[in-house]
Order: C-alpha cells, then structure tokens, then sequence
C-alpha cells in the first residue's frame, strides 16, 4: 500500500508549484515500500540498486547545477556584473550588444559538458533502477515490475533528446501499476 501510494505521489509530482514536494514524499515511500520488499524477500539489492539510482540522481544534479552556476557567474563577469543582487547594473547593460554569439560561444561548451554529465548520471541511474526492478519481478513474479524498470532505463537513455523525461515519467505509471498488481506473501502459520 505505501508504494501504490508513493508511486501515486510520483505521477502527480507534474502539478505545478507543489510538484516537487509531493514528488519527493511519493519517493520516499516507494523507498519504503522497496525496504519492505527487500527485507520481505531478504533480497537486499531491491533496496539498495534503488537507494543507488537515487544517489546517482542526486550526484548529477548537484555536479550539473554547480557548473551552470560557475557558468552563469562566468557570463555574468563578462557583462561586468560583480554582484548579483546589484539590479542597477543589470539594467544598464545593453542586452542587443552584450549577447551575441561570440559572447555565449565561450560559455556554450561548460553548458554542454553540464548537461552530458547529468545525462551520464540519469543513465547510471537508470541502470540501477532497472536492476532492482528485475529483481522485485523475479521474486513478486510481477513481471510489469520488469517492464517498469525497461522503460525507465530506456526514458534514462533518451533523456538526451528530452523524450526520455516523458518516458520516465511514463515509467512512473508503470510502477504504480505494478505495487496495485503485487500481492502480499501470505504468512504461514507457525508449526505447532
């Protein structure tokens, strides 16, 4: 149940503004629900490949986002902006003149590598994910559980082309799909 709900938290993490908080929360509890699996199972690597693919995630997005920003204090310091938070001299600058291709050139190439590297960690990611979810197919015999992590691995490849976001996305349903398919173990009765 916690990860229909998780997985239900991650399709509506689209809805602007609050998306990432509820984004966020429905991967916690699909982490959750991932432990529960593991531990269920006592198949560690269901947790632990997914606890890596959010790792992978979080590296690449911190990495990406410190180039940009050394990227854009670079841009900045050409335009003669020493302060961010200074608005006079950005309104002085003479936008037409200041950018122009000569002027991004240098910069596009910083961007570039930042967005190869995300992409690099998203497909990382991917892989990880697509492990553990092999392996909860296997031991659920749910096999939309192998689907879903196919499907992320292929969204992660393609996010080069930026298809891939919505084929991630995609991915998510899948997975939601997947936790309401999946039954629980049926306990056993202890010998008496």
């Amino acid at each position: 149940m916690i990860g229909i709900i998780g997985a239900l938290l991650m399709v509506l993490g689209i809805i602007p503004s609050v998306g990432g908080i509820i984004m966020l929360l429905g991967l916690i509890l699909v982490l959750i629900a991932l432990k529960g699996y593991a531990d269920t199972y006592k198949e560690s690597s269901i947790f632990n490949n997914a606890l890596y693919s959010i790792i992978f995630i979080l590296i690449g997005a911190v990495v990406t986002i410190v180039i940009l920003l050394y990227v854009a204090v670079g841009f900045a310091a050409s335009l003669g902006i020493n302060n961010f938070m200074d608005l006079a001299s950005w309104q002085q600058i003479d936008w037409q003149e200041a950018v122009n291709f000569d002027t991004i050139q240098s910069f596009l190439v910083p961007v570039i590598l930042a967005l190869i590297v995300l992409v690099a960690f998203i497909i990382f990611a991917g892989f990880y994910f697509k492990k553990a979810m092999n392996t909860l197919s296997e031991k659920t015999k749910v096999k939309l559980f192998h689907t879903t992590g196919t499907v992320f691995f292929v969204g992660a490849i393609l996010t080069i082309i930026v298809i891939g976001v919505f084929i991630i996305y995609v991915s998510f349903i899948l997975l939601l799909i997947s936790f309401y398919e999946s039954k629980p173990l049926e306990q056993t009765p202890p010998p008496q």
